[in-house]
C-alpha cells in the first residue's frame, strides 16, 4: 500500500485480467445497461444492488437481474470482505484489471465471428461518442477559466516490441494508480466534487491504421 493510492502488487491473482472467449459472454458484455454496471463497478471497487441502482437510476430488480447475468459469465463475483453478514450482496469485478477478449480464440467458435462484429459495432458507437464530447465538450459556468473537464492528447513514437511493452505497463500503472485513488475516495464525504469519467487509450502500428495524419495510406507508400 502507498498512501491514498492502495497500489495493488503485479504479483496479486486480482491484477490479471479476466480472459473472454466465449461469443456469448461478448454478447452478455455488449448489453447497455450491463456495460453501465461494470463501468460503476470499476469506478466504486465494489458496491451493492443498492448503489449501483441509485447511481444509474435503475430499478434495483432489473439490476439486480444483469448482474446476475455478468456473474454467470465470470465477469463480477460477490466480495467476501465486505457479505460477511450474509444478508448483503457486495459485487466487484473479478479482476481488478478488467477483463480482455481473445478474439482469435473467439472466431474459431460457433457464433464468433458474428460477437466479434458485434463487439467492433460498440467499441466504435464509444470511440466516436468520446471524440465527440471531446471535440464538442458543453461550457459548464462553474468551470474556472483555462480548465478543462476531458484530457485529449495523442502522440507518435517509433519503438521495438519489448519497448511499447514498457510503455505499455506504464501506461497500466499510471491507470492502476488512479482508479485506486477513485475509489479510495469514493465514499468520502470531503465537500469536494467529483465526477466520473471515461477514456480509452490506444495506439497502432501506422502502416495499420493506413490513411493518418503520420503518413500517406498504404497505397500511396510504394
Amino acid at each position: 500500500m502507498h498512501g491514498i493510492v492502495g497500489f495493488v502488487s503485479d504479483d496479486s491473482p486480482r491484477m490479471s485480467p479476466t480472459r473472454i472467449s466465449d461469443p456469448k459472454a461478448v454478447l452478455a458484455v455488449t448489453h447497455p445497461l450491463r456495460m453501465r454496471l461494470l463501468g460503476e463497478l470499476s469506478r466504486r471497487g465494489t458496491a451493492r444492488v443498492v448503489d449501483l441502482a441509485s447511481g444509474l437510476g435503475e430499478p434495483a430488480n432489473s439490476v439486480s437481474f444483469h448482474l446476475r447475468q455478468l456473474a454467470k459469465y465470470g465477469l463480477i463475483e460477490e466480495n467476501p470482505e465486505r457479505s460477511e453478514n450474509g444478508r448483503e450482496r457486495w459485487w466487484r469485478m473479478t479482476s481488478d484489471r478488467g477483463f480482455e477478449i481473445d478474439l482469435d480464440a473467439m472466431r474459431q467458435l460457433e457464433g464468433g465471428e458474428a460477437a466479434v462484429g458485434v463487439l467492433r459495432r460498440v467499441a466504435e458507437g464509444h470511440v466516436l461518442a468520446l471524440h465527440r464530447a471531446i471535440q464538442e465538450p458543453p461550457a459548464p459556468a462553474d468551470l474556472p477559466s483555462g480548465q478543462q473537464r476531458t484530457i485529449s492528447d495523442d502522440f507518435a513514437v517509433r519503438l521495438s516490441d519489448t519497448e511499447l511493452q514498457q510503455m505499455r505497463r506504464e501506461f497500466a500503472e499510471l491507470l492502476d494508480r488512479w482508479t485506486d485513488t477513485s475509489r479510495t475516495l469514493n465514499d468520502v464525504d470531503d465537500g469536494v466534487e467529483r465526477r466520473a469519467y471515461y477514456g480509452v487509450v490506444m495506439a497502432a502500428l501506422v502502416e495499420d491504421i493506413g490513411a493518418t495524419t503520420y503518413g500517406p495510406p498504404k497505397e500511396q507508400q510504394q
